[in-house]
């Protein structure tokens, strides 16, 4: 996670596995391009290494930068047993600015939304001229975001709704995850607040908070950022299986690479 929210996913880094425990749409996706690539892969915004780690374990060289230190703390947890932690190298840094020593990565990917934790236009632009810094001639960029969904965000705007519930088995406790957003249409902004609650078996409970802010992008604007930052789109989809991109689509993923 980037920027403004990075504080706040520090402080519910241990229920980021969990909470991604079934989302692995993007893996098969991101495996095709990643062997077409022929070369190091670059991605931002690793996290945990819910995405980096199957790529490494696959045989592929990655290099991933996240600004959070808690996120890639437990990242490098998982890569202390790993037999292809070689493979992996982790970089806290800021997307906007980080500047590695390899500069000729084949894929470069962002995914889960990443850019959007990036709250205006010139920092999502900063975020994809840099990773065209860091591509070879050549090299693609898959940018994955959700679809802004207008009627829904007004449906749900002020609403505390229980988006998931699991069990810990860590701590014993039954972890309920609620979801509260505000849209700001004009500003193209979603403000969100996460609370995870911790009921215990002892009868305790707890609560960790965590807003952040997120700034979607439509589709026509997404394209005209990447080739301001040098990429030429190759497509638009509206899913990891490949179907282009229509208004009813949950996903906006856009595949580029570097002119």
């Amino acid at each position: 996670m980037e920027n403004s929210a990075q504080a706040p996913f520090d402080c519910v880094a241990r229920f980021y596995d969990m909470d991604y425990r079934e989302y692995d749409g993007d893996l098969q996706l991101v495996a095709d391009l990643a062997q077409e690539s022929e070369g190091p892969l670059l991605e931002l915004g690793s996290g945990t290494g819910r995405v980096l780690l199957p790529m490494a374990g696959a045989g592929h060289r990655v290099t991933g930068v996240d600004f959070s230190p808690a996120l890639l703390a437990r990242a490098r947890e998982k890569l202390a047993s790993a037999p292809f932690a070689d493979r992996v190298t982790l970089v806290q840094a800021d997307l906007r600015t980080f500047a590695l020593p390899e500069q000729d990565f084949g894929l470069a990917y962002c995914v889960s939304n990443t850019l959007m934790h990036l709250t205006t236009q010139e920092e999502q632009l900063a975020v994809l001229e840099n990773a065209h810094r860091h591509l070879r001639p050549g090299g693609r960029l898959l940018l994955d975001l959700f679809n802004p969904d207008v009627p829904e965000f007004l449906r749900v705007a002020g609403l505390q709704e229980l988006a998931d519930r699991w069990h810990d088995p860590a701590t014993g406790a039954q972890v309920l995850k609620w979801s509260i957003r505000w849209p700001d249409l004009a500003r193209q902004l979603l403000e969100t607040t996460f609370i995870y609650e911790e009921l215990f078996p002892d009868g305790r409970s707890q609560r960790t908070v965590c807003p952040f802010t997120l700034r979607f992008l439509w589709p026509s604007e997404g394209v005209l950022m990447l080739r301001l930052a040098g990429f030429q789109v190759e497509a638009v989809w509206g899913d990891f299986d490949g179907h282009p991109h229509t208004a009813e689509s949950e996903r906006l993923i856009f595949l580029a690479h570097k002119a």
